[in-house]
């Protein structure tokens, strides 16, 4: 047995026994990957010794049970102490149960099969072009098994990869045909390779256990300047046990005495949930030996860039996101998706690293850099880049670009379809990434075309998930306002646009604050809450009920930076009785107020004109005006009766 055996087979026992340790883990595919997982680290990823430069390749383990293999390799290359594959799932430990961005090494969060192809894609994207720009080159090696292809995300990604010809994009795929429930035959019997084939791959198949034929076809796809290489590596899970080739063997558990045996019989020697000095030393010597390769690409690649100063200065300002934008007010009454694609390219004049990405739909949307040229094979440096109608991919690859780092990412797609979706964004929120995502048509009389294509729940859904911030502007100002939170760099950021004009209202300084005032409070009887196309309409019935109540209207910019004010602030407003008008589900306004205070949308909409929409759903401010009128008038009175009894 050679040494890069002997150390794949202590990295392969030292994985299940940290899930031995923990009592639970996918111990499978630990033994289906574990050859090319060493392979890979120790032959070809090029990286700097923290895993943190821009320039470095990346790896994204996209079947993310998979983790407890990844997780021994970088513990055995120093990424984090050895040690702490002690607490591996456990509470307070380092190691999780899938990979997440703050474990040292690892590249992407991953989990729901197939979102790390898109994560992977999307950094082939960014690097495709930052290497026309700056001639930064790596590559972005992805893991996949037999699931994250029947899932639609990835082959969605794939087709992306395919189209765009990222030649640096290099596919992993673990084919041990087996899945948690059964031979992957009781579910899918498609050639993959031909698939694969079909979408302008390289292909290449290879024994996924023979260390030498993996390192020759890694060797081979590396060298592919025309297309993105998978290669199919066949692999038997749970090798070497008495569940090999068995779906029992995916999430098994294997007991000491079963891992007792397979040492014996791969001639392991491995102190338990460690390794041997000698075996810890080759290890330090492989890393070192990566670092010394890493910093001779990154030497040649910076001795480029500074015999030109400009390119240098521009290089630094992309990696680093140093772009600022000054605001433009634009006094008009326009939809605020119109709107918002004057401040996009008004922003983007001066923030050069902006990417647009849409699902086919920029000229519904408006989100698009007018001015610039579509990304293309022929073309790296276009902004505006084609996804198709491919949503879920298109959410995934958005949040690549963001993970790779050196871009401000923005995608678009109606409100409605923001439910294909919502795995990408929840996944963004997950790994606080900066990532914009733009919905158009946000209201029940924004189109014709429909129930499916009508935003009710939408909103809600959006909102419920943690950490993702909601905007849902009506003027320049606000739209400014949500790219300054998103620029930011914390989290995503939900842009929520309007088909039908709004008329122009200033803001003012408290915008930042996400819900505030948009009149001189003086004396206010109740506030009015509302945000985006429903801000003119209760305006309208303050301006009906000035009479008899002194109303004022609160623009509801965003609901989760408004909840980040000091209780003063807010209770300036939620003191007061306190309507709102949305047109959507709106539940999450109850932490406000009284359901029968709240003028929302309980079904699914129609097709029809704006002004008989309104009509039939109650959104005129005659019918709100009078029903308002009714609860203060009753408020009132109550009031009254009690203050007579203390009386």
């Amino acid at each position: 047995m050679n040494i890069d055996q002997k150390i794949s087979n202590e990295l392969k026992i030292l994985a299940l026994e940290a899930i031995n340790n923990a009592g639970s883990g996918h111990s499978g595919s630990v033994l289906s990957a574990g050859d090319i997982l060493y392979t890979l680290y120790t032959k070809h990823l090029l990286t700097d010794e923290k895993g943190e430069a821009i320039d470095r390749d990346r790896f994204v383990l996209s079947n993310g049970h998979a983790c407890a293999g990844l997780y021994a390799i970088l513990a055995g290359l120093n990424y984090f102490d050895i040690k702490e594959l002690n607490n591996f799932r456990k509470f307070g430990g380092l190691l999780t149960g899938h990979p997440e961005i703050e474990i040292p090494g690892v590249d992407a969060s991953t989990g729901p099969l197939g979102q790390g192809v898109g994560n992977a894609v999307g950094m082939a994207i960014a690097e495709s072009i930052l290497n026309a720009r700056f001639s930064l080159s790596h590559y972005t090696y992805c893991m996949v098994g037999d699931g994250c292809l029947e899932e639609g995300v990835g082959l969605e990604a794939l087709s992306i990869a395919g189209l765009y010809k990222l030649n640096k994009f290099i596919l992993l795929y673990d084919k041990n045909d087996v899945t948690l429930d059964g031979k992957l035959a009781k579910s899918n019997t498609d050639d993959m390779a031909m698939k694969f084939r079909s979408m302008n791959f390289n292909v290449c198949e290879c024994d996924g256990h023979n260390i030498d034929e993996i390192d020759s076809a890694i060797e081979r796809a590396k060298q592919e300047e025309n297309r993105p290489s998978v290669i199919i590596f066949h692999t038997i899970i749970g090798k070497d046990t008495s569940l090999a080739g068995s779906n029992l063997s995916h999430g098994k558990v294997f007991d000491t005495d079963e891992i007792a045996q397979l040492k014996q019989k791969l001639n392991v020697t491995s102190p338990f949930l460690d390794l041997p000095e000698s075996t810890k030393r080759r290890l330090n010597k492989i890393k070192q030996e990566i670092s010394k390769k890493y910093q001779k690409r990154a030497k040649k690649h910076t001795e480029f860039l500074k015999k030109n100063k400009d390119l240098y200065e521009k290089y630094l300002k992309f990696i680093n996101n140093d772009f600022s934008f000054a605001e433009k007010e634009f006094i008009e009454n326009a939809s605020t998706r119109q709107m918002n694609n004057k401040v996009l390219n008004e922003i983007a004049k001066e923030v050069e690293n902006i990417l647009v990405l849409s699902a086919d739909l920029s000229s519904s949307t408006k989100v698009k850099i007018e001015k610039d040229s579509d990304y293309t094979v022929l073309n790296r440096l276009g902004k505006n880049i084609a996804m198709g109608i491919r949503e879920h991919a298109m959410g995934s690859i958005a949040n690549g670009i963001a993970l790779h780092k050196g871009f401000n990412v923005i995608c678009s797609t109606f409100l409605t379809f923001s439910n294909y979706l919502l795995p990408a964004i929840r996944m963004a929120s997950i790994m606080h990434l900066p990532v914009m995502f733009a919905f158009s048509h946000s209201s029940i009389y924004d189109t014709p075309d429909g129930i499916t294509h009508i935003p009710v729940e939408q909103l809600d859904q959006l909102r419920l998930i943690p950490d993702v911030l909601v905007c849902r502007p009506f003027n320049s100002s606000e739209i400014y306002q949500s790219y300054k939170w998103q620029f930011a760099g914390k989290q995503p950021v939900c842009l929520i646009l309007s088909r039908s004009d709004i008329e122009y209202c200033p803001s003012n300084e408290d915008v930042k604050r996400g819900g505030y005032k948009l009149f001189v409070d003086n004396m206010t009887d109740a506030y009015i809450i509302s945000s985006g196309s429903e801000l003119p309409l209760a305006i309208e019935v303050m301006d009906k009920l000035e009479n008899k109540y002194n109303l004022n209207v609160v623009s509801m910019l965003s609901m989760e930076i408004f909840e980040l004010q000091s209780n003063k602030y807010k209770d300036s407003i939620l003191s007061k009785p306190v309507f709102v008008i949305e047109s959507s589900t709106a539940v999450k306004y109850l932490k406000y107020t009284d359901e029968d205070k709240i003028f929302s949308v309980k079904q699914f909409g129609s097709s029809g004109d704006e002004a008989n929409l309104k009509k039939k759903y109650g959104f005129t401010s005659n019918v709100i005006a009078k029903k308002i009128s009714k609860i203060l008038d009753d408020i009132k009175e109550k009031n009254n009766k009690n203050s007579k009894i203390d009386e």
